[in-house]
């Protein structure tokens, strides 16, 4: 018997990308990983170049497809690089990594339509993952064009025939024209539950000063024109006095000879008493803190109270009034403080013996000379206000403020005041501590930021981290801590002016602005640094309080019936339109692009008295019209040409030769 044969089964049919689909896939990957390169591992580099390598040499025909060989390969590569560089570590950096990986492997083994709608899927998270790293108005631009090209390439994917580059650009704008309006009202209307960029990274990069001081940390920090933080005084045309603008951060009160540190780990600070304090002057002001990857937070002299709506965990005000954030400052925080500039005490501060004797602890065997002048003054009969105006004077007549001070040795505060005499605030404010110490007065040592620019644009000061400074504070008997900062008695410019303006024209070029010497350059600079301002303050800063407010003031309350009726309201507007522009494409169809070329060369040759008479066609219209006037008849004729190749042999790519012909017609 004649055994009975199966049906083969059908074979399945792939459907292969076009080569201008894939070009489209390409640059769409170009452009959408390259901000997250920059801020992960140099092996991801060399991954993405072979993929895209290996994918061009397929686009070329000069390469197959990868086999499973070279794709297995690849991917342990990618796991061998993420062990590497993330191992032991969880985190939105670790997360970003392992989706670039899969965002560049799928690229090896994209063949199919399918498979292209899912890389471009994968693109829209990537973009999102952009604002990880920056949120800068240039990268929100660079994020918007990446969505431009996403929806572009999307679009090429939906369509039959080549698409140019200008045509698929027009096409995903308009989609994401299209978009903006829903999101501009789904971010003002959905609840705040904190930006996706809100999200710590776990390899923050840590800035500005550190948690201890010794001689040339701060003037390293000089050479950097970065922001540190921007800060609005609410109803102030024009900023406090400069000799106000001290911005604590961190009070030092252990010297080892060399160095300060901090007594006190910032573990449980104590919460400062603001009860028994009694204001003269104060004021509000509220700071854009950029990330610094450290716990600290700046204020003007006494912090009476702080808050931070998008902090989960209050901020504090410990013992030496400081502000203590629970965690790193590892992305941009906005935060509002009320300080006291002037207070009266309602009883005579003390300070107990043990507290006292910390204060003026120095090592033993460390800078004897500094340790014998401390001693011959108190040994002339000298009270502490004597010896203070004794140090300072001695700074004001035979010392020099430098942003390259020479190298100093072990006993650092010895050689500086006996030898180089040429320091930056660190080296005074070091040196002045230590030499009241040894003369039994309690000092400590405060690091922060001196001053700031103030940008009338938007009127707020912008602090920069070649602000920061080091100064001491003092104890007076029956009077407290005393702000005294030994740099005002050398250069008393840098308090006043600014950094720049305290030092020689040589060292000026090495912190100089590039765009100063220019009036219209630093103008720019200005309303740069003024746009960035506002970008921060209404859109990274939009959080619930703020969304409150808007919603209050637009709509009267933040009812949910309220918010409901206002999205309906603007739900049936939009469908309104939506329903106007659809009935009217339907009555009036559009005409393809190159029928509206040639009426508008129709338009141009009616000025000239030549109508085009019904029945007659494009091209014999053309013909009468170059009979009688042979001037035109060469470009009549290129136009002509291109037209029948457009609408007659289906050439697209020559349609916008035609209609920059029919533009510059008569002049061409």
């Amino acid at each position: 018997m004649w055994a009975k044969r199966k049906p083969a089964k059908p074979s399945v049919r792939r459907e292969y990308l076009a080569r201008d689909k894939l070009a489209w896939l390409l640059v769409m990957q170009a452009l959408v990983i390259l901000p997250l390169l920059m801020n992960l591992p140099v092996w991801l580099w060399l991954i993405w170049a072979l993929a895209g390598f290996w994918r061009t040499q397929v686009f070329r025909g000069r390469w197959g497809a990868p086999s499973g060989l070279v794709k297995t390969l690849v991917t342990l590569g990618c796991a061998a690089g993420m062990v590497a560089s993330y191992s032991g570590k969880t985190g939105t950096d670790t997360m970003v990594g392992l989706l670039v990986c899969a965002f560049v492997l799928k690229l090896l083994e994209v063949n199919s339509a399918r498979d292209a709608f899912f890389l471009i899927f994968i693109g829209f998270v990537i973009t999102a993952c952009q604002l990880l790293f920056s949120q800068s108005p240039l990268a929100a631009i660079y994020c918007l064009g990446s969505l431009l090209v996403l929806l572009a390439s999307w679009r090429s994917l939906q369509s039959n025939r080549q698409q140019t580059a200008r045509a698929g650009i027009y096409a995903g704008g308009r989609l994401l024209l299209h978009a903006l309006p829903i999101m501009l009202v789904l971010f003002l209307v959905i609840p705040r539950l904190g930006p996706l960029w809100a999200v710590p990274n776990q390899q923050a990069a840590k800035t500005g000063f550190s948690d201890s001081l010794s001689p040339g940390d701060l003037g390293q920090l000089a050479l950097n024109r970065a922001p540190a933080f921007r800060v609005e005084f609410p109803g102030l045309a024009t900023p406090p006095a400069a000799n106000q603008l001290y911005w604590r951060g961190l009070v030092l009160d252990t010297f080892d000879g060399r160095t300060w540190r901090q007594r006190e780990q910032w573990g449980l600070p104590p919460q400062a008493d603001n009860a028994q304090l009694k204001v003269v002057e104060r004021l509000d002001y509220s700071i854009i803190l950029e990330p610094h990857g450290q716990p600290w937070l700046f204020s003007l002299m006494t912090p009476l109270r702080t808050s931070a709506v998008s902090n989960r965990r209050p901020i504090r005000i410990t013992r030496d009034y400081l502000l203590f954030n629970p965690i790193p400052v590892a992305q941009r925080l906005r935060y509002e403080v009320s300080s006291a500039l002037r207070l009266e005490q309602p009883t005579t501060p003390a300070l107990a013996n043990a507290e006292r004797a910390s204060f003026s602890r120095l090592p033993a065997r460390s800078n004897p000379q500094t340790y014998a002048l401390a001693a011959q003054w108190r040994g002339e009969g000298l009270n502490d206000e004597a010896i203070i105006a004794r140090a300072l004077t001695l700074f004001t007549r035979e010392f020099t403020y430098s942003l390259q001070p020479p190298l100093l040795g072990q006993h650092s505060v010895d050689e500086f005041l006996f030898n180089t005499k040429k320091g930056f605030c660190e080296h005074f404010a070091s040196s002045f501590s230590v030499l009241l110490r040894a003369a039994g007065i309690p000092t400590r040592v405060v690091v922060g930021y001196q001053g700031g620019r103030w940008n009338p644009v938007e009127n707020y000061l912008l602090v920069s981290q070649s602000d920061a400074h080091a100064w001491t504070e003092v104890w007076i008997e029956g009077e407290g801590w005393r702000s005294i900062d030994p740099t005002a008695a050398v250069a008393p410019n840098r308090i006043e002016q600014g950094l720049d303006d305290a030092l020689s024209l040589e060292e000026q070029a090495l912190v100089g602005n590039n765009w100063s010497g220019s009036s219209l350059l630093y103008n720019l600079q200005l309303r740069w640094d003024a746009a960035t301002f506002v970008w921060q303050r209404w859109v990274l800063n939009y959080d619930s309080q703020a969304q409150e407010g808007l919603l209050s003031r637009l709509l009267g309350g933040t009812e949910a019936w309220r918010i409901t009726l206002w999205l309906i309201g603007l739900g049936l507007v939009a469908a309104a339109i939506a329903a106007w522009t659809l009935l009217r494409s339907q009555l009036r169809p559009s005409a393809r692009a190159e029928i509206r070329a040639i009426q508008m060369l129709e338009r141009k040759l009616a000025q000239s008295g030549y109508l085009r008479q019904q029945g007659e066609t494009p091209g014999d219209f053309i013909a009468r019209v170059v009979q009688q006037e042979p001037r035109w008849q060469a470009s009549l004729s290129i136009i002509g040409r291109l037209f029948e190749q457009v609408a007659y042999q289906q050439q697209q790519q020559v349609l916008p030769q035609l209609q920059a012909r029919i533009r510059r017609f008569p002049a061409n």
